[in-house]
């Protein structure tokens, strides 16, 4: 398909510059509708405003940056700042790195990552380094962790067994006495269901190649080429992970197209295997929006029983059938200098409900008004309506003051400034056992519709990072100026997602 450029080359001017760019003229078209103003869809209207396309952004919202925004709340103190949970940027991908240095230009901080888990009130680091996590467990367990690692390896050479569940999934890659250790209390905890209910799908994609026996052999005699490790430092905006979704929708709105905030799409509306336009809600009514394009990175589940004329029974009933895992960030302001030094801490013990929490201070001093302040972003992992989600945001500030002071010791109730919390739906795609035939079902009805595509983790109910889900959005903004990418095949790769290998260069010497 042919598309306007409208004269403007690739290479369009960033944010904050005076290049022109399209025009939308009262009552036509535009070329592009992409629904939802999180980094994943915001990316494909930045590449489609640089490339001349008329493209208009809508959000339910009245704000961009979906999961990935920065709320800013003003106290006496001064202003602090806060992600909802932490979204620092790394990715292998050099065309990604490239587009978020152009977004994010003079904001961009290089951050050093301490993160580790908080066990027994011991720490160990994150992700498991082998040596540290056994020290922590002792010679007699660690021992023992070797010794059922080896009996779990050689019994599955024997009789390979099928890889069904997130408990067979880990058990297989480090053993059962590390699969209770390190992984079982946090997963449960995460998930909400024991790991025996849960994928296995869960763990090939967030650990791909990840093993005791990896870990030992690149210990003892590293893998060939060189292992560059993205998880040493990441990049991040000085002003909150937000600050890329808020700079993008600046650059989208600069080039002439449109971000439109408390829009919400009702309708999908289509004929025959394409779509024709989006009935919109705003404060000024109903709209309808016609198109030739159009990307989601609303909910899937979602975006299938909005289409019209509606989806088959079978199809509604699927998508139903799938489920999210929800958040709730309970934020704290405090007169401390500081509460531990990590980007993150995983906190394994079941007695405290919160899963983990991130120091903001710790990746920029902006977030915070001052050298004398700090603040915690505390992660409750939740379902609407149980017994977390219906915790009053008073319930939920006192309850995570009390784990930290009397659990973890980390700070007295007179360094307590103030708190509060953030309800973040819809966070984490949940792979209950199961759930490929229903996701296929809803996948194969969505992806009859020839000039539509779902991005994003939501949008595509696949757990990407971030870097994974501004992909798709890239992607499928290069598939509309002509190109052809298969979105499934974003983070399909067999390695795991924080390390890069790198060939080292014939006759090179062993030192870094």
């Amino acid at each position: 398909m042919e598309h306007p450029r409208n004269g403007r080359a690739a290479g369009a001017p960033a944010p904050g510059t005076n290049g022109s760019g399209p025009t939308v003229a009262p009552g036509s078209p535009p070329n592009t509708v992409v629904m939802g103003a999180g980094p994943g869809g915001l990316c494909s209207a930045y590449v489609l405003s640089k490339a001349g396309i008329p493209t208009v952004v809508l959000e339910k919202a009245p704000f961009v940056g979906g999961l990935a925004r920065t709320i800013k709340r003003q106290t006496e103190h001064g202003e602090f700042k806060f992600d909802i949970g932490g979204h620092r940027w790394f990715t292998k991908n050099d065309e990604l790195n490239d587009l978020f240095r152009e977004v994010v230009a003079d904001e961009l901080l290089w951050v050093n990552r301490i993160s580790r888990i908080y066990f027994d009130g011991r720490y160990v680091d994150y992700p498991l380094k082998i040596s540290n996590a056994l020290k922590a467990i002792g010679p007699f367990t660690s021992a023992r962790a070797m010794a059922d690692y080896a009996r779990t390896r050689v019994a599955h050479r024997v009789k390979p067994v099928e890889i069904v569940s997130m408990e067979d999934a880990y058990i297989d890659q480090f053993g059962p006495t590390l699969y209770k250790l390190f992984f079982q209390r946090y997963s449960e905890k995460v998930w909400g269901l024991p790991c025996d209910r849960m994928s296995g799908d869960w763990v090939s994609q967030r650990s791909k190649g990840m093993s005791l026996l990896t870990a030992v052999k690149d210990a003892v005699i590293p893998s060939k080429g060189k292992v560059v490790s993205l998880i040493d430092e990441f990049m991040y905006p000085r002003d909150g992970f937000g600050r890329f979704s808020e700079r993008m929708a600046d650059g989208v709105n600069a080039m002439g197209n449109d971000v439109r905030l408390g829009a919400g799409v009702d309708k999908v509306h289509c004929e025959g295997n394409r779509v024709t336009a989006v009935t919109v809600s705003t404060d000024r009514g109903t709209e309808r929006i016609e198109a030739d394009n159009f990307i989601s990175s609303i909910p899937l589940t979602l975006l299938a029983q909005i289409i019209e004329p509606s989806a088959p029974a079978d199809v509604i009933e699927a998508s139903k059938q799938l489920t999210f895992r929800d958040i709730i960030t309970v934020n704290l302001m405090l007169k401390k200098r500081q509460v531990t030094p990590d980007t993150w801490l995983y906190v394994h013990d079941r007695n405290i409900l919160f899963g983990r929490f991130h120091e903001p201070k710790n990746w920029s001093a902006a977030m915070v008004p001052g050298d004398e302040n700090t603040s915690l972003v505390v992660e409750y992992f939740c379902t609407r309506g149980d017994h977390i989600w219906t915790m009053t945001e008073e319930q939920l500030v006192e309850q995570t003051v009390k784990h930290l002071i009397n659990d973890m010791g980390f700070m007295t109730r007179d360094e307590v400034i103030g708190g509060f919390a953030v309800r973040a739906p819809r966070a984490y795609p949940s792979y209950v056992i199961g759930y490929e035939k229903p996701l296929g079902k809803v996948k194969d009805f969505v992806g009859q519709f020839e000039n539509l595509q779902y991005i994003g983790r939501g949008g595509s109910f696949r757990y990407n990072n971030t870097d994974h889900s501004i992909e798709t959005g890239l992607l499928a903004a290069k598939n509309i100026l002509g190109e052809h990418h298969d979105l499934d095949q974003v983070n399909a790769d067999k390695e795991y997602h924080e390390i890069k290998r790198v060939e080292e260069p014939v006759g090179a010497g062993s030192h870094a």
